[in-house]
């Protein structure tokens, strides 16, 4: 099991923030909300002849129509395949770390574009759901936690950092102002130590994300069977970050020992394991 360590003088700020914790916070560790069904919809391809740079179709006029939903950077779905559709496949390729000239569209491409959007959708959805149930944070906590962070954090050493998508970067625009999103967060372990478990596990983006991977049931289990519980953590997250002293597997132990789990694992990454 992995030690968190703090400093001494850490722990009294972590325990006057503790205190400062609106009293009426409720959570419920065990709710599972009604899960979002998901349809996964992908046009049939219609062929690489008709997804060519110089093409002018309707074809064209969809995959247009989702780079654009997606953020990509295209003026408007005119089906005309010209030098902005081209950029915008190339840059849509280079968001799943692979490269092309985007003077074509092949099959595959056709189908990560439109399973992309249907994604984004989907966690739209959970994200509208999400910030339809806020948990207020005590405000005085808030601005307590980013004065001591701005004071006594050491910068020295930063967290490595995931590189965002755009449709990514538009799901996390949602939550800004989230406690766990702020600039010392991302980069600074001891930022994120100031956070306590019990404003972490309640702060909408921690709550989109368990919505995200498992629509918050601690009993889920992936379709390969290696990630499990509400976080979805893999057995060597859950050995890492102290699961192993709750129970076997994440699936087997309490909702609120996953949490403190999971809240172990993004005190050392961030939300870097779970790709934020």
């Amino acid at each position: 099991m992995t030690t968190f360590t703090r400093r001494p003088t850490r722990y009294l700020i972590i325990g006057a923030l503790a205190a400062l914790i609106s009293t009426n916070l409720q959570f419920s560790a065990q709710a599972t909300p009604m899960a979002i069904a998901i349809v996964m919809e992908v046009p049939d391809y219609p062929g690489k002849s008709k997804l060519t740079k110089g093409s002018n179709n309707s074809s064209v006029k969809k995959v247009q129509a989702a780079l654009i939903e997606l953020g990509y950077d295209i003026s408007t779905a005119n089906g005309k395949y010209g030098p902005s559709t081209t950029k915008a496949i190339s840059a849509f390729y280079k968001d799943l770390g692979d490269s092309d000239d985007g003077t074509s569209l092949g099959k595959i491409g056709w189908t990560k574009i439109f399973e992309s959007l249907d994604e984004q959708r989907a966690d739209e959805k959970i994200a509208e759901q999400v910030a339809a149930q806020p948990v207020a944070v005590d405000p005085a906590l808030a601005a307590v936690i980013a004065a001591t962070s701005g004071a006594t954090i050491d910068r020295g050493k930063k967290t490595k950092v995931v590189k965002l998508s755009k449709k990514k970067k538009k799901i996390v625009a949602k939550y800004k102002g989230d406690i766990t999103l702020t600039k010392d967060a991302k980069l600074y372990r001891e930022a994120r130590e100031l956070v306590p478990f019990e404003v972490w596990r309640v702060s909408a983006f921690a709550r989109f994300i368990s919505m995200k991977e498992s629509h918050r049931n601690c009993k889920a289990i992936g379709r390969s069977g290696k990630y499990r519980g509400r976080w979805q953590m893999s057995p060597a997250f859950w050995k890492t970050y102290g699961g192993k002293q709750f129970a076997s597997k994440p699936e087997k132990a309490s909702c609120r020992d996953q949490d403190l789990v999971a809240y172990n694992g993004w005190i050392v990454r961030g939300w870097a394991p779970w790709a934020y």
